[in-house]
């Protein structure tokens, strides 16, 4: 009889923490503590943020992971527009991800009607973010004066044509809008947020961007299934079996003729800053105490980030490979790849020649990033 009570008793209690279950959906299926203070503002799921391991391609040797609530935190961050003086600019509006995040204008817009002072740089050009843009590696903008993530984001919120806010402002705008508290409570643990979490928040987002799944990428990984190594290994410079005639033609004009500066694999080039043989415009002379050297920058998705160079004077990618054919100029300054005999080298490819190598680079282009839920805007518009 004794043991029937304590079954009974055991019953009662399992049926009571089981309706305390049923009644609380966020014991089980809600990851953000109020949610609904940022479900009418926001697309994120209740049950929790989106996964931002990252699965590297087998070349690459390894993965990387950045942490789920601080990315998350960082996605809203970066397309919304109240972190801006004006309310109208937010990183995206340079930085749109169906452009793999570069903008289709010479300069992009700011606050009050003001432009940039230079072509927004293309986020989706590397490979990774934080692995290409990592410490004591590739510094940022086009004259390379910003060294880490977490210096650049306090810099690009205060530019005066940009976004004019300063880090205390940005935290205010925050902690003053009710979607950011559960975001905020669900990275840090606390109901505030500080402007160092803010950074962190960001710098987590924008070290997740990148493009690393080409038809460059899959073909590399079949040659080189097991990681590179140090070096560039003969696999690298060799024709590709899954490319076709004309991209492996394009790549050999590549190697010879690009790989020097830009790197053979498109990670972290080989020259960091130079001048390419640009005329120089509006006083602009690139990185401080140069003649017109400016940031030499990855090509994955180049078809998907016109204009190009630092000014975006050219439309095309046509027009850039015939810069580099027979439009060289600035002998006394241009970077040694680029002279012969003391003068700027005359590449003079031919119409096929052409071909060739925008095939090849059109094989930098990843579709992927330009859907992925992770990084899209999280805002209901």
């Amino acid at each position: 009889m004794k043991n029937v009570k304590i079954l009974v008793l055991f019953l009662a209690i399992a049926a009571t923490f089981s309706s305390c279950i049923d009644n609380d959906e966020s014991f089980e299926h809600n990851h953000y503590k109020d949610f609904e203070l940022m479900e009418r503002v926001l697309n994120i799921p209740s049950e929790g943020p989106e996964d931002y391991n990252l699965e590297f391609p087998a070349y690459y040797g390894r993965t990387s992971f950045f942490g789920k609530d601080d990315a998350t935190l960082g996605r809203v961050m970066f397309y919304d527009t109240k972190l801006s003086a004006d309310g109208t600019v937010s990183c995206a509006s340079c930085h749109k991800q169906e452009l793999a995040f570069s903008d289709d204008k010479k300069v992009s817009d700011g606050i009050n009607n003001q432009v940039t002072n230079r072509n927004s740089l293309a986020l989706g050009a590397v490979f990774n973010f934080q692995e290409y843009y990592g410490p004591n590696r590739v510094p940022f903008f086009w004259d390379n004066s910003i060294q880490t993530v977490e210096e650049q984001i306090p810099f690009t919120f205060a530019a005066k044509n940009e976004m004019d806010m300063s880090m205390a402002q940005i935290v205010d705008v925050m902690n003053s809008n009710d979607y950011y508290k559960p975001l905020i409570r669900a990275a840090n643990g606390t109901d505030k947020i500080t402007e160092q979490a803010a950074i962190r928040a960001l710098a987590e987002f924008v070290n997740a961007l990148g493009s690393f799944n080409s038809p460059f990428d899959q073909a590399l990984s079949r040659e080189v299934p097991n990681g590179l190594g140090f070096g560039v290994p003969p696999a690298v410079t060799s024709d590709f079996r899954d490319f076709s005639a004309t991209e492996n033609r394009g790549k050999r004009i590549y190697m010879n003729s690009c790989a020097s500066c830009h790197g053979e694999v498109m990670g972290a080039p080989n020259v960091m800053q130079a001048n390419n043989g640009l005329e120089i415009t509006d006083g602009d002379f690139g990185v401080p105490g140069t003649q017109g050297e400016f940031k030499v920058p990855s090509l994955r998705n180049l078809s998907l980030t016109y204009p190009y160079m630092h000014d975006g004077r050219f439309a095309t990618i046509e027009e850039v490979i015939e810069h580099y054919s027979t439009g060289l100029k600035n002998p006394q300054n241009i970077h040694p790849e680029l002279q012969e005999d003391g003068q700027p080298k005359k590449f003079n490819f031919t119409d096929d020649q052409k071909s060739d190598l925008l095939a090849f680079l059109k094989t930098l282009d990843d579709e992927e990033i330009l859907t992925d839920v992770r990084f899209s805007d999280p805002f209901k518009r």
